[in-house]
């Protein structure tokens, strides 16, 4: 699925391998066999072929087509990333048809003990909100780190390079918003 959709986005913008290769730096076998799922991608690199193709990852990790207005706790997308041991939850409701009819998108998270958000730092065109639910995390802004428990929240501008780990030894438990939906 998550070859198809990227795919798809692709060709629906007119682009070939090799130009997103040229954009993301990436070789277009390498492309070719994400999109063929031979290979699953790092989450940095789903974030640079979403940022190349202008479009917010779950684009790629929809299931179906339709808007929704109601999200039922039951009826909740699930996602989870490749190479990623953090599992979503989507609150808000999805659209798989452009970044632009989405304001913000939010998402609760689980992050198991011992494991860090992303391989590396995140930067994104996005404001970006995080409220732990559930057990401690650290948060790193640039050099600053921040550790969050139960009910504190951060508030996080956009283009600052970030990340998150779980130093504790139980499952974190939170919720990101993320505005304009990137993700």
């Amino acid at each position: 699925m998550l070859g198809r959709n990227i795919r798809e986005e692709r060709k629906n913008k007119g682009l070939t391998l090799n130009d997103v290769a040229r954009i993301t730096g990436f070789t277009p076998s390498y492309l070719s066999q994400i999109e063929r799922n031979i290979i699953d991608p790092s989450l940095s690199s789903l974030r640079k072929i979403a940022q190349a193709l202008e479009v917010p990852i779950y684009i790629f990790l929809a299931e179906d087509d339709g808007q929704h207005i109601l999200v039922k706790a039951n009826e909740r997308k699930k996602l989870k990333l490749p190479n990623s041991s953090i599992v979503y939850e989507m609150l808000s409701p999805m659209s798989n048809e452009s970044k632009d009819d989405m304001n913000m998108v939010s998402m609760y998270f689980e992050m198991e003990p011992k494991c860090w958000l992303s391989t590396e730092y995140l930067v994104h065109k996005a404001d970006e909100f995080i409220y732990i639910i559930q057990g401690s995390a650290d948060i790193y802004l640039m050099q600053n780190k921040y550790t969050l428990n139960e009910g504190d929240s951060l508030y996080i501008k956009q283009n600052i390079p970030h990340n998150i780990y779980n130093d504790g030894k139980d499952v974190v438990k939170g919720i990101s918003t993320v505005s304009p939906a990137i993700f």
